[in-house]
């Protein structure tokens, strides 16, 4: 996000500030990996059953009513500050009538308060619950979102704080969501005695990314189908601009709140959760002191408990 700022300084155009970005992210993806491959410990589940995934699994976990409300409520809350991004720099620049490098420095603004409003977003859910905090989280953002159209017209300053709140209650969306699937991933390791916090998270993933697929189809569609040109150094009419704000505004509002109203009346709290941990922390440490038996066939079987063996 500093690219573009040190772009207008050095005579590029915005194009080419763009075309600089997007260099900088591939080169910074083997590193970030390589990083995440040596520096993150992996912690291997003690396993109570042969791990062997068919098309039901998938099944499965898809309908599940708990994960199927926190994958749908994962759409909509990467839809809606997907497509607030989608029509940031229009928005900013025709309707809020500041400069590329004060849009970006904005966005930049936006960036860290997500890094500053993770940490205390995780705080008050665990005061308050992850479900309630997700709520929270996403009606405080779409008032954020009004507030921007009600700010004067290239002020910096009455849009720092603005893009700071959003940022920060943004910050909750995703965060709480992984939290409440590693919830739910570890009522289904108790149910089916297999570990598929991978598999729940690949699904999650795949979900954020139709998402965010959708954003983009979405929103230029639709902005051509409002009137508005979104060429560069193209004049749009007021009545396009105005189009411009109401996209920008009710479309991310309509699913932000959409996602935090998938996980109302959310049954699985602080306390049944703490006991499904109880119940798999007591089946693991009975399973780590069964005696590994021998198959009829001769070969290595799998750990099970001596009484199931002689049953």
């Amino acid at each position: 996000l500093l690219i573009p700022i040190a772009a207008g300084h050095i005579g590029w155009t915005d194009a080419q500030g763009v075309r600089a970005m997007g260099w900088f992210i591939l080169g910074m993806i083997p590193i970030v990996v390589a990083l995440v491959c040596l520096r993150t410990p992996e912690h291997i589940a003690k396993r109570t059953s042969i791990e062997n995934f068919q098309l039901k699994d998938y099944v499965g976990l898809i309908t599940k009513p708990d994960l199927l409300r926190l994958f749908l409520a994962q759409m909509a809350l990467t839809l809606g500050p997907g497509w607030m991004s989608a029509l940031y720099l229009f928005f900013f620049t025709d309707s809020r009538r500041f400069s590329p490098e004060q849009a970006s420095a904005l966005l930049l603004v936006y960036v860290i308060a997500g890094i500053v409003g993770a940490p205390l977003t995780a705080r008050l859910a665990m005061r308050f619950s992850k479900h309630r905090t997700l709520m929270v989280t996403t009606t405080s953002y779409s008032l954020g979102l009004i507030a921007l159209v009600l700010l004067p017209k290239g002020s910096v300053l009455a849009a720092l704080p603005v893009m700071f709140w959003c940022g920060f209650m943004a910050a909750g969306f995703d965060l709480m969501i992984r939290a409440m699937l590693a919830d739910v991933a570890d009522e289904v390791r108790l149910e089916q005695g297999q570990e598929q916090l991978s598999l729940i998270y690949a699904l999650n993933a795949l979900a954020a990314k139709i998402a965010s697929a959708f954003a983009i189809g979405l929103t230029f569609p639709l902005l051509a189908r409002l009137g508005y040109n979104a060429a560069a150094g193209a004049t749009n009419t007021p009545a396009a601009i105005h189009s411009l704000e109401m996209a920008y505004i009710i479309g991310p509002i309509v699913f932000v709140m959409l996602g935090g109203a998938c996980v109302i009346g959310w049954k699985l709290d602080a306390q049944k959760h703490a006991d499904i941990r109880r119940q798999l922390d007591e089946r693991d440490a009975v399973y780590a002191e069964a005696p590994i038996l021998e198959s009829l066939s001769g070969e290595p079987g799998i750990a099970v408990l001596a009484e199931d063996a002689k049953a």
